[in-house]
């Protein structure tokens, strides 16, 4: 099994978290394009952006949501929209604020929460897989873990198919099947934190950042 002959590595990795960075002006530049007189988000970029660039790691998200709901949503948004967003999506998700920050007080999603997240502009599954792993939150009652394409990829893969099983039944149906998707991906994910002592945030980093690349040097191994 793939996770198993790599755990050493999984255990070890020196940031098991996401880090993102983006413009400070390219931010700015779709903030005044908004017909708004909310700065809050103007107010983060002045408190959090360093030498021009918003950058967040996954921690630091979560310790904003903790200290303020609010500002931790604010974080959520930057730090999930690395390429900025189109400016109509942001200017909604300016305007539902305060839904958002209602939603994401609730600790545990199911599927009519994870749905009223999904109904907001720009929010994809990966997003909003984002955004619950940032703010701590769990899914029917498991840890939220990010998932992306990356992950996708590598967990449809043959190398990692004995890890996700319940993924396997579902294989190219991340986009028909969003929500049952990432159930069937938290669910191996809890399988696989339970069995070998491991945390969610160490297996989706691992998938994101290392995954692909252990592919390719299984994939010469077979053919060597």
């Amino acid at each position: 099994m793939a996770i198993h002959a790599h755990l050493k590595e999984i255990r070890e990795q020196r940031t098991p978290t996401w880090i993102t960075s983006s413009r400070k002006d390219m931010w700015l530049g779709l903030l005044d394009r908004l017909n708004t007189r909310d700065r809050s988000f103007h107010k983060f970029l002045d408190t959090y952006a360093t030498d021009g660039d918003i950058t967040l790691a996954r921690r630091d998200v979560r310790d904003i949501f903790a200290q303020d709901a609010a500002t931790g949503m604010i974080a959520t948004i930057f730090w999930s929209h690395t390429r900025g967003m189109r400016v109509n999506a942001l200017s909604l998700l300016i305007r539902d604020l305060p839904t958002l920050i209602t939603l994401m007080s609730i600790k545990d999603f199911r599927n009519d929460e994870i749905n009223e997240l999904l109904a907001q502009p720009g929010i994809s599954v990966p997003t909003a897989s984002k955004m619950l792993s940032a703010c701590g939150k769990t899914y029917c009652g498991m840890p939220a873990a990010i998932i992306d394409d990356n992950i996708i990829q590598v967990i449809e893969s043959s190398t990692f198919a004995r890890d996700f099983p319940n993924v396997a039944e579902l294989r190219k149906k991340s986009r028909s099947r969003p929500v049952p998707y990432y159930d069937a991906y938290l669910r191996d994910v809890t399988a696989l934190c339970e069995k070998y002592d491991l945390t969610s945030e160490m297996i989706d980093h691992y998938l994101s950042v290392h995954g692909l690349s252990n592919m390719a040097q299984n994939a010469e191994l077979q053919s060597a």
